[in-house]
């Protein structure tokens, strides 16, 4: 393996935060003397507060958010957070929890954040595994995306427009982002303090005119005490519940490998101990010491616990993307037909970001007999069926033993129970509901070989390259720009990136049909990008610029590469100029090493210029041109969409279809 060593700063002035600190404090004091609205605790303490007018608000106290959440010292009970739906909160749209502290479904809003600080509880974060402290819309995902039915059609998916989110003051700690959104327009982030967000400071899918400027990143979250199969463990509750109470004598058999027979289990047994398992893990989490303690809790802390305390899966700072989520692999194919589908007109300048830590959690994803390619095996609410985790050598067994047979647990029993209710037509789908059934994939194979005893009945393979949603793992990119029209990077200080991921699964039998085929049969989890843009163009007066940013310090034991710049997929018309990237001290222009100051990838089209005033302490790499510019492309006929399209829909959302 190869490690980039951090970097640390010294004799550099860089005082461009402070700068603009200076000029943002100028506009808030503009905004302060509009009337503005007062938000205080008590607005969010029944839920997310939906912002459905156009005015200015402003924080006038710290915002803990934590709705109806248990009394402090006690266990919550099995609906400990959930929204009640009594009209304010509809049973689809927050069918999945509170998925934002602030949702914004208007236009013409200003947030002035008012020197404090609004996160989400530590309680609130464990329970809810999905969050954006400000969502830009009605809804997270557009109309027909994502793990359950958010919304109906477009008319009921409200996006923010001339928007603006103004410091002084502080976006804290989010299970997912600090500000999310899409189709949004007009948008702007100014002197904001970023930290303890697990996914990205700022994720925008499909944004027209949005300036990040002034921001000050000190960390994404390092005290994340779970994996992502905890996520599974929330989200199929309402299931389970649905079972317990409506069907309580519904029944599964399972192989229990400690009596060595099949056994007979009740859907009230295995919702309790779902349940049972999850308020283990806050005890010891949330009232005890904050991780999941091995002695009194050995089952819990086996499935659950994050061993490296940051989030397990890919992470950023800064994300702009084309239509629908960013969870497949980086922009292959720039749209040159259809400017909804790309974003446009992005400026991110004169941030600085430091201290990002994450590693990818590659999950094995069984194979199903789905689609025509095949499918990855996964719940209905997409959560990937988990029969072995990789990053623990000594005990990687999950829902299946050493011996090849069923070893259940809490969670792989609740999701071959519901699996099972599916098919039997016992669940049905009620999207209205929040109860879509559509992604399951757990078939009557699956639901055989965890009752058979018989060791041989199931030959595992598995596709690579997945997380625990079967997201495309894509290591760390600081700052991600995709799908765009027109875009400056410009004055950005990006220090202490450091990727933590263990060494990539080995016994593939297929990769992620998501990845772009830049990246095809690879494993990117322990690749670090400071700066990605991929499938881009320039602005309609002349060249997307990336310049004049400082890139110091790296470190991965398990990259492929290590890049500073990275210019992928179909790009075109972008200047990279007067940028200074030292990713190791003592690694220069090494061509051995994976450290790269700046890499053009085989799609990029000649008009993306690296000037000569670059201060590149490693290697520049071109890769060989396979002159892609100007005619359409597909992917790999071998990796087409489970549906049998040519290319994931809506920006590579798995469920688009369901």
């Amino acid at each position: 393996f190869h490690i980039c060593n951090r970097y640390y700063c010294q004799n550099m002035k860089v005082s461009s935060f402070t700068l603009f600190a200076v000029m943002a404090s100028v506009r808030n004091d503009l905004v302060q003397g509009q009337d503005a609205i007062c938000l205080n605790q008590a607005d969010f303490d029944q839920g997310t507060k939906i912002i459905t007018s156009p005015g200015t608000y402003k924080l006038c106290e710290d915002i803990s958010f934590f709705p109806n959440g248990p009394a402090p010292g006690e266990l919550p009970d099995e609906d400990a957070f959930d929204p009640v739906f009594d009209g304010t909160y509809s049973s689809n749209g927050y069918g999945l929890g509170f998925f934002s502290a602030i949702a914004i479904a208007s236009e013409g809003v200003t947030i002035n954040l008012n020197n404090h600080t609004i996160e989400q509880s530590a309680g609130h974060a464990l329970m809810q595994r999905f969050f954006a402290v400000i969502e830009l819309a009605s809804s997270p995902f557009i109309p027909g995306v994502g793990p359950a039915q958010f919304v109906n059609d477009d008319e009921n998916f409200i996006t923010a427009s001339d928007v603006q989110i103004l410091g002084p003051g502080t976006i804290g700690r989010s299970s997912h982002h600090g500000i999310h959104g899409n189709g949004n327009t007009n948008v702007t982030i100014a002197n904001v303090m970023f930290r303890d967000f697990e996914v990205a400071a700022v994720s925008l899918n499909k944004v027209d005119i949005l300036e990040i400027s002034g921001c000050h990143v000190v960390q994404n979250r390092h005290d994340v005490p779970v994996v992502g199969i905890f996520s599974a463990a929330r989200f199929l509750r309402p299931y389970g519940k649905i079972l317990k109470n409506l069907r309580p004598k519904y029944k599964v058999d399972l192989y229990d490998p400690t009596s060595g027979r099949v056994e007979t289990k009740r859907a009230g047994d295995i919702y309790d101990k779902l349940i049972a398992s999850i308020e283990n893990v806050y005890n010891d989490v949330v009232l005890g010491n904050g991780h999941i303690d091995p002695i009194s809790h050995p089952e819990e802390h086996h499935l659950f616990d994050n061993p490296f305390k940051v989030v397990d899966g890919p992470c950023y700072v800064f994300v702009v993307h084309g239509k629908g989520p960013a969870v497949g692999g980086q922009g292959e194919k720039y749209n040159e037909l259809d400017d909804t589908a790309t974003s446009s007109n992005i400026v991110i300048k004169y941030n600085s970001i430091n201290n990002i830590k994450c590693w990818n959690n590659e999950v094995p994803a069984l194979i199903g007999s789905c689609g025509t390619h095949g499918c990855p095996v996964s719940d209905t609410r997409g959560s990937i069926f988990q029969t072995i985790k990789t990053f623990d050598s000594a005990n990687p067994y999950l829902a299946m033993g050493a011996d090849g047979r069923y070893n259940g647990n809490a969670v792989s029993d609740m999701q071959v129970m519901v699996a099972q209710a599916i098919l039997d037509g016992t669940i049905t789908d009620a999207p209205d509901e929040g109860l879509q059934i559509g992604p399951n994939s757990i078939n009557q194979d699956i639901i055989n070989w965890a009752k058979n005893p018989d060791p041989n009945s199931l030959t595992p393979k598995y596709i690579c390259n997945g997380d625990s949603m079967h997201h495309v793992i894509k290591g760390i990119i600081a700052i991600r720009v995709e799908d765009t029209a027109g875009f400056s990077i410009e004055g950005n200080t990006i220090a202490n990136i450091e990727n933590l991921s263990v060494e990539p699964f080995g016994s593939c039998f297929d990769w992620h049909i998501g990845a772009s085929s830049e990246n095809v049969n690879v494993t990117q989890s322990g690749n670090v990008r400071a700066i990605s843009a991929a499938a881009v163009r320039g602005f309609d007066y002349g060249p997307s610029v990336i310049k004049r940013n400082v890139i110091v310090g790296a470190l991965s034991k398990q990259a492929n590469v290590i890049i500073g710049i990275d210019i992928q997929g179909d790009s075109a018309y972008t200047d990279i100029t007067r940028n200074t990237v030292n990713l190791e001290a003592g690694i220069l222009d090494d061509k051995s090493d994976q450290c790269i100051a700046a890499r053009i990838r085989e799609d990029v089209d000649t008009s993306v210029n690296i000037g000569s005033d670059n201060d590149f302490f490693q290697e520049v790499q071109t890769l060989t041109p396979n002159n892609l510019f100007g005619r359409t492309r597909n992917l790999r006929k071998v990796h087409a969409h489970m549906s049998g399209d040519i290319e994931w829909k809506v920006g590579g959302c798995p469920f688009a279809n369901a």
